[in-house]
C-alpha cells in the first residue's frame, strides 16, 4: 500500500510512504499548523524508530509545486496495536486520516503474518 497513490474523496492525490529523516522539518510544520505540541524529542521520536517494532508512514502531497507533508501516522507492529499517532492537514485532505489509518493498521498485521 506504500507503492501507490491515493485518490481522496476532496483533496490532492497523496502518496504514503514511510518516513525518513529528511522529513522533520515538515512534520515541524504540519504540527505547528494544527495546533499540536511536539517537543524535539517527540519530532525525533517520528523519524527515528526501529522498523523491526515500529512503523512511521508519512503521507505527502503535491502542494503550490512541492512535495509537502500532510499526513503522519505510527503505530507499534503488534497485531492488536492501534495507531498512536495520526495527524493530518484537515483543510486539503478530507478522509486522510481514515486512511492513514487504514494503511498503518494493514502494514502492522502484515508484519505480524509475516514475523508469525
Amino acid at each position: 500500500m506504500l507503492s501507490r497513490s491515493y485518490e481522496l474523496p476532496a483533496g490532492p492525490r497523496v502518496r504514503m510512504r514511510l518516513a525518513r529523516r529528511t522529513d522533520l522539518a515538515g512534520f515541524r510544520d504540519l504540527l505547528a499548523q494544527r495546533g499540536v505540541p511536539a517537543t524535539d524529542f517527540e519530532l525525533e521520536r517520528l523519524v527515528r524508530y526501529d522498523p523491526r517494532r515500529r512503523i512511521v508512514i508519512c503521507a505527502m502531497a503535491p502542494i503550490r509545486g512541492a512535495e509537502t507533508v500532510v499526513g503522519v501516522g505510527a503505530i507499534d507492529l503488534d497485531p492488536t496495536a492501534e495507531p498512536d499517532t495520526i495527524v493530518v492537514d484537515e483543510h486539503l485532505t478530507d478522509g486522510l486520516a481514515m486512511l492513514l489509518a487504514d494503511v498503518l493498521v494493514q502494514r502492522a498485521r502484515t508484519h505480524a503474518r509475516r514475523s508469525a
